[in-house]
C-alpha cells in the first residue's frame, strides 16, 4: 500500500489561477469522491486522509498526519494482522482486492472494499502505497443474512434480496435444470419467474457451460462445501450480459441432491472497481507528472536520475544534467497573459520531447525551468552538441495570440561522474552554471566548474552577512561634496554607503550593491541610507540639500511615498532639502506605479536627478516623462574632455540638451584642475569629485563643514 503523491499544495507558477487545469481535477475528485483514499509511507503512517475517510472515521487529515493507521482504525487483534501482512508487501507481488472493518465515528464497524497500488522509489522498493475503498458494510450484512437464509431456506427463500435457483444437476434430459427460483433471481435475468423453471441455467449462459462442463462443475461445488463461489456471467433475456456474483452449495430435498445457487448482479460493484483503478491511476499518474505540460514533475526526476546514475556507475558511462531556464517568460505572461504564457510552455515542453533522445528526460521543476537528463554520453561535447540543438529549437520563434514570440534560454551542464556522484550535487551544479549564464547575458550555455562552487559559497556568506549588517545597523555613510564650480560653495551633499565587516574587510559598494539588489535586500538598504542620511542631515541642520541613490526595487513599491515622509516627519527635514537620484531604467519594472509615486514625492516637494546620464543607459525619453529637476553627467564624459576635441563637443551638446530643457547640470568624477577649467567654460554650475572632496566619514564632514568653499584659483585645497 504505498505511493508518493508529492505536496498537495504543488501548483504550477505560470498556470493561470482561474484555469482549472487536470490537477485540479485530480484534487478535487481526491475530497469530492465517496470512496475512500488513504496513502501510506512504507511504515504505515499516513500521508494523506481524504474527506471520505474524515467522514467515517470522524477524525480529520491533520490530526492523522504522520500516525500508523491501523491502531486509528482497527482493533488490537485486526490492526497487528494488517500490520503483518503490509509489512510483508513485496514491489512485485499483486495486491487481490480484499475486505476489512474499519470503526466508523461511533464505534461501530463498517466493512470496506479496498483496492490497492504500490509504487516504488528510487531503490526499487516500495516507497508509498495508495489505498481506496468502497463501504461495502450494507453488502458484507447482506451476505450474512444470505447465510442465515440458507439455514433457514424454505422460509427466507422468497425473502432474499439476491437471486436464489434451486438446480438439478443430474437430469439426463435437461442439463442442470432449473428447479425453482425465486422472483429476484427471474428478474435479474430479465424473465418471469415461470419461464425459467424446467429450463436448463444453460439459458443464461453465453454458450452451453453446463452440457459441456457441467460435471466436472458439481465436482468442484463438491469439494469445497459452503465456499464454492466465484465470478461469471450472465445473459440477460434483452441480449446483453453482466456480471454476477455466485455462491453454491449441495443441499438434499425430497432425496435429490440438489445445487443450491445464490446470485448477485455486481454490474454497479465492477463499475466502481473500475472507477476505482482509474482514481488510482490517475493519482499515480498526477504525483509523478506535470499537470500543465505533461511531462515528469520533479518527484519522477530525481527516482529517473537516481536510477540512471546507478546504471553509468555499473557501466562506466557518462549522465549529463541540463537545467534549462526560459529567459523573458515573465515578460510573456505579464504583456499578453497567463494563457499564452502556458502555451508558451506546453510548446517548450514539446520541442524538448521532439528533440531529444527517446532515451533522454525532460522534467518541467518550476515556472519556466526544466531538468534535461542525458545519459549514455560518450563525451562532455556530445552534451554540447545535444545544448546547442536544444537551444537553436527552444529558441527559434513561437505563436502566441497572433504574434510571433521569441524567447530565450540560458543552460547550465554539469557531467557524471567529474562535477558529482549524486543527483542533488548534480542539479545544483547544473543549476550554478545556469545562474551564470543569467548573471552574464543570458540566451547561453555553460559547464559547471569548480570555481563557480566557491564563488556561490561566497556569495551566500557575503549575502548573509550583509543582511545581518544592515539590521544590526553595521554599515555607514560617507558624504562626497556637491560644490559650485566657480565659487566653491557648498551646494549639497551625496550620501554614499559603506561596509566594512569584521571578517570580509572592506567590502566595495561594486560587490555589496548589486548582491543586494539580486537578492531583494536592496529595498533595507535603501531604506537603512534614507533614514541615516535624513538623521544626519537633522543633526547638522543643513540648508543644502542631501542627495540619497535610490533603487528601482523601492520606487516601484506602493508604500514608497509614505515611507519616505514618514522619516523626513521623524526628523523634522524639510522635504526640499533631500533630492532623490534615480535612472532611467527604473521606469521599465512598472511604469505606472512608478509615474504615481514620482508624482505623489514631487508633490511633496521632493527634487529628483537623473543619476549617471550620458553613461549609455539613459534615454531622451527620460529627460522629457521623469520630473526632474537636475542630470549628473557620467563620469565618462569628462574621459578625454582636455585633450580630444569630440569629447568637448559631446560634453557641450549634452549640456546643452540639459539646460534647454531647463535641468541643473552636476558634473560628476572631476578629478583634475583641467577638467574643472573645461566644465567652467562650458558653464557647468555644480561639480563633485575626487578635486573638490573625496567621499569621507560623517565626523569629518562635521569639522569641515564651514570651510566648503571655493576660488576660481588653482591653488586651493581641494580636499
Amino acid at each position: 500500500m504505498n505511493v508518493h503523491l508529492g505536496d498537495s499544495g504543488d501548483q504550477p507558477q505560470s498556470e493561470a489561477p482561474f484555469t482549472r487545469t487536470h490537477q485540479d481535477v485530480t484534487g478535487i475528485a481526491f475530497d469530492m469522491t465517496a470512496a475512500l483514499i488513504v496513502v501510506l509511507d512504507r511504515a504505515g503512517r499516513i500521508l494523506r486522509f481524504n474527506a471520505a475517510c474524515e467522514r467515517l472515521t470522524g477524525l480529520t487529515e491533520a490530526a492523522v498526519l504522520g500516525q500508523v493507521l491501523w491502531p486509528l482504525v482497527l482493533d488490537a487483534p485486526e490492526a497487528a494482522r494488517a500490520k503483518q501482512v503490509y509489512a510483508a508487501l513485496k514491489p512485485d507481488a499483486v495486491i487481490n482486492p480484499y475486505e476489512n472493518y474499519w470503526m466508523n465515528a461511533s464505534g461501530e464497524p463498517r466493512y470496506i472494499h479496498w483496492q490497492t497500488t504500490t509504487l516504488p522509489g528510487a531503490s526499487g522498493e516500495i516507497d508509498v502505497v495508495i489505498a481506496t475503498g468502497v463501504d461495502v458494510t450494507e453488502a458484507h450484512h447482506a451476505r450474512l443474512e444470505q447465510q442465515e437464509s440458507e439455514a433457514r431456506f424454505r422460509a427466507l427463500f422468497e425473502r432474499s434480496g439476491d437471486g436464489v435457483v434451486l438446480i438439478d444437476p443430474h437430469d439426463p434430459a435437461v442439463p442442470w435444470r432449473i428447479v425453482e427460483c425465486n422472483e429476484a433471481f427471474a428478474r435479474m435475468n430479465g424473465y418471469h419467474r415461470t419461464e425459467l423453471l424446467g429450463q436448463s441455467i444453460d439459458l443464461l449462459h453465453e454458450d452451453d457451460l453446463m452440457a459441456r462442463d457441467g460435471a466436472r462443475l458439481l465436482e468442484w461445488v463438491r469439494s469445497l462445501g459452503d465456499q464454492a463461489q466465484g465470478e461469471g456471467t450472465h445473459r440477460h433475456r434483452d441480449g446483453h450480459v453482466f456480471p454476477i456474483e455466485t455462491r453454491s452449495s449441495l443441499i438434499t430435498l425430497g432425496g435429490r441432491e440438489l445445487v443450491l445457487g445464490l446470485d448477485r448482479d455486481i454490474t454497479e460493484r465492477r463499475k466502481a472497481q473500475q472507477e476505482l483503478l482509474e482514481l488510482n491511476r490517475e493519482l499515480a499518474h498526477a504525483a509523478q507528472h506535470d499537470a500543465l505540460t505533461g511531462l515528469p514533475n520533479r518527484t519522477m526526476l530525481m527516482n529517473r536520475l537516481e536510477q540512471e546514475l546507478t546504471r553509468a556507475r555499473r557501466n562506466h558511462s557518462m549522465t549529463a544534467v541540463m537545467f534549462v531556464d526560459l529567459d523573458h517568460f515573465k515578460r510573456v505572461n505579464d504583456t499578453l497573459g497567463h494563457g499564452a504564457g502556458d502555451d508558451l510552455l506546453r510548446e517548450m515542453a514539446r520541442r524538448c520531447t521532439q528533440t531529444l533522445r527517446p532515451t533522454d528526460l525532460t522534467a518541467r521543476v518550476g515556472g519556466d525551468e526544466f531538468v534535461v537528463v542525458l545519459p549514455d554520453l560518450y563525451s562532455v561535447h556530445h552534451a554540447a552538441r545535444i545544448a546547442l540543438r536544444l537551444q537553436e529549437n527552444l529558441t527559434a520563434s513561437v505563436a502566441l495570440q497572433g504574434l510571433s514570440v521569441t524567447v530565450g534560454c540560458s543552460v547550465g551542464i554539469s557531467v557524471f561522474p567529474q562535477d558529482g556522484t549524486t543527483a542533488d550535487d548534480l542539479l545544483r551544479h547544473a543549476d550554478l552554471a545556469m545562474y551564470e549564464v543569467k548573471r552574464t547575458g543570458k540566451n547561453a550555455t555553460r559547464f559547471f566548474t569548480p570555481a563557480l562552487n566557491d564563488a556561490t559559497l561566497a556569495r551566500l556568506q557575503m549575502e548573509s552577512q550583509l543582511r545581518a549588517a544592515i539590521r544590526s545597523d553595521g554599515l555607514n555613510l560617507h558624504y562626497q561634496p556637491q560644490v559650485n564650480a566657480n565659487t566653491g560653495t557648498l551646494t549639497g551633499l551625496e550620501a554614499l554607503a559603506r561596509w566594512e565587516d569584521p571578517e570580509l574587510g572592506v567590502v566595495s559598494p561594486g560587490e555589496f550593491i548589486p548582491l543586494a539588489e539580486d537578492t531583494g535586500l536592496i529595498v533595507a538598504l535603501g531604506t537603512w541610507v534614507l533614514r541615516e542620511a535624513c538623521r544626519q542631515a537633522s543633526a547638522w541642520q543643513l540648508t543644502v540639500p542631501v542627495s540619497v541613490n535610490v533603487s528601482p526595487a523601492q520606487l516601484v513599491r506602493a508604500d514608497f511615498p509614505e515611507v519616505v515622509r514618514g522619516i523626513l516627519r521623524r526628523y523634522g527635514i524639510r522635504p526640499s532639502l533631500l533630492k532623490l537620484e534615480i535612472t532611467e531604467r527604473l521606469t521599465i519594472l512598472d511604469p505606472e506605479q512608478t509615474s504615481r509615486n514620482l508624482q505623489a514625492l514631487q508633490a511633496l516637494g521632493i527634487s529628483f536627478a537623473l543619476d549617471d546620464f550620458g553613461a549609455g543607459q539613459s534615454a531622451l525619453a527620460s529627460l522629457l516623462n521623469l520630473p526632474l529637476t537636475e542630470v549628473k553627467l557620467d563620469r565618462s564624459l569628462l574621459t578625454g574632455v582636455t585633450e580630444d576635441p569630440a569629447s568637448w563637443r559631446v560634453l557641450s551638446a549634452v549640456m546643452d540638451l540639459a539646460r534647454g530643457l531647463d535641468l541643473q547640470v552636476v558634473a560628476e568624477g572631476v578629478e583634475t584642475h583641467q577638467q574643472l577649467e573645461v566644465l567652467r567654460t562650458l558653464q557647468c554650475e555644480t561639480v563633485q569629485g575626487y578635486l573638490t572632496g573625496r567621499p569621507v566619514p560623517a565626523e569629518k564632514i562635521t569639522q569641515r563643514l564651514q570651510k566648503w568653499k571655493l576660488a576660481a584659483s588653482d591653488e586651493i585645497d581641494w580636499t
